[in-house]
């Protein structure tokens, strides 16, 4: 289905390749831990058993991407597969592409599925980057990312006008993400705001301001705190470097082109 969508000349190995085979050089020890301890299989099966629970973490996001209806494409999937599993869970013939910069976050999707009785019928694979996306303008119905903006390895606002660019007029975009809010950066010392904005200035925007001057139509849904003090991540590890710890807001938007 999304072939029809693409508007450019790929390689076709298991899937669709916009990106090189390899990985990138700081992807791979994380692509390596990913097939070595599992994480796909783990994280489905925990998503798909809240969900059948009726405790899926994005239960009303997903109301939402289904009423809309139509084509999904998860960006930045990665090994939690975003919105996709509570997706499938409540309609496992739902269109939806997996993608991802990391090609082996895409491999070991589609060889988990490849290996389940019964795989869904109209899932779809390809390696790309967000923030030059592969798609013709407004073409797909929905757009969807956990945490997918923040873990942009590039220009955010390049992905952001991406995903502005290949949504239908009144396409759905429905991220979850999280920053360093006004409260918490005010409780921080000076030194570390200035390591932070001159290192990872990106942590203290919640993209508003983006995906307005886009032209989105932005609900914000504020959902809970957490910290990165445990986080596998390059700031995590620069957070620990400054022996301190920051304090994210999560939250939801829900932006109609």
């Amino acid at each position: 289905m999304f072939e029809q969508f693409f508007n450019r000349k790929y390689d076709m190995i298991e899937f669709p390749y916009f990106v090189p085979e390899q990985e990138l050089d700081n992807n791979i020890e994380y692509a390596r831990q990913m097939i070595e301890e599992e994480w796909i299989p783990m994280i489905w099966n925990m998503k798909i058993k809240r969900a059948k629970n009726r405790n899926a973490r994005h239960s009303n996001e997903i109301k939402r991407i289904l009423s809309h209806g139509g084509n999904i494409l998860e960006i930045c999937a990665g090994s939690g597969g975003g919105y996709m599993p509570e997706i499938l869970s409540e309609n496992y013939n739902a269109h939806i592409m997996i993608s991802d910069l990391c090609p082996t976050v895409v491999r070991e999707w589609k060889k988990f599925f490849d290996g389940i009785d019964n795989p869904p019928p109209n899932v779809e694979f390809a390696a790309f980057n967000v923030c030059d996306m592969p798609f013709k303008d407004n073409c797909i119905d929905i757009i969807t990312g956990e945490a997918a903006i923040g873990n942009v390895e590039g220009d955010k606002r390049k992905a952001l006008s991406e995903v502005y660019r290949v949504l239908k007029p009144n396409g759905l975009f429905i991220m979850e993400d999280g920053s360093v809010i006004k409260e918490d950066y005010d409780l921080m010392e000076s030194y570390l705001k200035k390591e932070f904005m001159t290192h990872y200035p990106a942590i203290f925007s919640d993209y508003q301001k983006e995906l307005e001057e886009l032209g989105f139509s932005v609900e914000t849904i504020i959902k809970e705190k957490w910290s990165n003090k445990d986080d596998n991540s390059p700031l995590a590890d620069f957070t620990r470097n400054l022996k301190t710890e920051l304090i994210f807001s999560m939250f939801t938007k829900i932006c109609v082109k």
